[in-house]
């Protein structure tokens, strides 16, 4: 899609074109137009010249008093002609002409016309004519001249017009450039403010903006807080109906085991399965909403500040059990990944590898070629080969179904699939157990550190 300085910059150049050259052609309409009624004009001072020095002979013969004509009537290709026509008798020509005829119409008395005409010496004549009635004589006279000069200086000025026009062009163009970067400019604090709240700093954005976008930025603050709002809802409401079925199920679990109650075997059997199936996924989502916290809308995951908090919970988690916990992070800058998910996701993976570890886990996260690489290993039983390629065998994409294998991996499944990321399986090395190998591509979306 094209900028909106673009836009306005296109909107610009083509009203400013089209501003220009209406005035350019207005300017060269009214300059020719000027042009031609100056020459027409002197054109009708010197026909009133040649009437004064226009006579009859005693046998009706055109003559003119020579000392009244303007030298360069006399002059050959001059650029300056006359012809006048006679109802009656031989035209008389200027010397002018020399041997040229020029075209003139009849005119009535008192009648008038211009036109333009070839002239001798490809010369370009403006011609103008006025019928006369001299004495009992009826005539026509016609005046012409090359306006070849003329319309040279005017072509040098339409010229000298049209590149101070475009000149012009170009200096509007470039000054409504900076008016408009500078306009633009007052949108650095939104810029700045939506970075801050993908970090988790703010909540919502400054509304000290220009007053067109005042609008739109309310709108905005008002969809973050009722996003955040929902959010913190939906949690609270998953970890208390978790809670609140731990008490419930306890109790029926005691009921399924009582003696007393006559129930076949495979009857309790299945009853007290899916007991406690229902106890597993309460649990899941009380840690769920645990490790979750109290996290903001769009916050970004910073592994140094997050990994130390998340290390001190799970140890607390599995104090009895005194596990040893070794987190190796070497990413200083926040990652362009949701907070909560990342928390979710490291939360499961290290709990599950507390779960069957024996003294040790440790996780490993660091970026490699613009995708997050997460290492999880435990020194626990581990899975045999079979059970591994059981689990990968449809291939390393996550979009495809992983079997469960007491891992619980319902969550990490979901939130790396959101991710098109990558989930695989394998023997943890130097701990001996089993490594959960994570990898989500970043897209070139961290921050400062990209």
């Amino acid at each position: 899609m094209r900028s909106l300085e673009g836009r306005l910059q296109l909107g610009l150049a083509f009203s400013l074109a089209l501003l220009i050259g209406g005035a350019w052609w207005l300017g060269h309409a009214a300059l020719h137009h000027t042009a031609n009624a100056f020459v027409l004009s002197r054109l009708e001072h010197d026909a009133e010249g040649l009437l004064g020095a226009l006579r009859f002979d005693a046998l009706g013969a055109l003559r003119l008093e020579s000392p009244r004509l303007t030298p360069v009537y006399e002059q050959p290709y001059s650029g300056h002609y006359f012809v006048i026509v006679p109802a009656t008798g031989k035209p008389l020509r200027s010397r002018s002409l020399w041997d040229t005829d020029l075209e003139v119409p009849m005119l009535h008395p008192g009648e008038t016309r211009h036109w333009m005409l070839p002239g001798p010496d490809e010369q370009h004549l403006l011609a103008w004519a006025e019928g006369y009635r001299f004495g009992d004589h009826d005539l026509v006279l016609a005046m012409a001249e090359d306006i070849r000069p003329l319309s040279a200086e005017l072509r040098h000025f339409e010229r000298l017009f049209a590149i101070m026009a475009v000149g012009g062009l170009l200096l509007s163009l470039l000054i409504q450039r900076l008016i408009v970067r500078r306009a633009f400019a007052g949108l650095r604090p939104i810029y700045r403010d939506i970075e801050q709240l993908e970090r988790g700093r703010i909540v919502t954005l400054s509304e000290d903006v220009p007053r067109e976008m005042q609008p739109l930025v309310r709108k905005l603050n008002r969809l973050l807080v009722l996003l955040g709002q929902r959010l913190e809802r939906s949690r609270t409401a998953a970890g208390n109906l978790s809670h609140a079925l731990k008490g419930p199920l306890v109790l029926l679990r005691q009921y399924l085991t009582d003696p007393q109650l006559k129930l076949t075997p495979e009857t309790r059997a299945g009853l007290l399965d899916q007991v406690e199936h229902l106890r597993r996924i309460a649990e899941r989502q009380l840690k769920r909403a645990r490790l979750a916290g109290a996290g903001g809308v769009g916050e970004f995951f910073e592994p140094a500040t997050e990994l130390p908090v998340l290390k001190r919970l799970l140890e607390r988690i599995h104090a009895a059990r005194a596990l040893r916990i070794d987190l190796e992070c070497a990413i200083d800058t926040p990652l362009a990944l949701d907070r909560e998910d990342m928390l979710e996701l490291l939360g499961n993976l290290l709990d599950n590898a507390c779960k069957w570890a024996r003294k040790r886990v440790r996780a490993q996260l660091q970026v490699e070629a613009g995708t997050l690489v997460l290492q999880v290993d435990d020194d626990g039983p581990g899975c045999s080969e079979e059970a591994i390629a059981e689990i990968t065998n449809r291939g390393v994409r996550l979009d495809e179904q992983v079997g469960g294998h007491g891992l619980g991996l319902a969550i990490v499944k979901e939130i790396v699939a959101g991710y098109q990321g990558v989930l695989g399986f394998d023997r943890a090395g130097e701990l001996g157990g089993l490594r959960v190998d994570v990898r989500l591509p970043l897209q070139d979306r961290e921050l400062d550190g990209r």
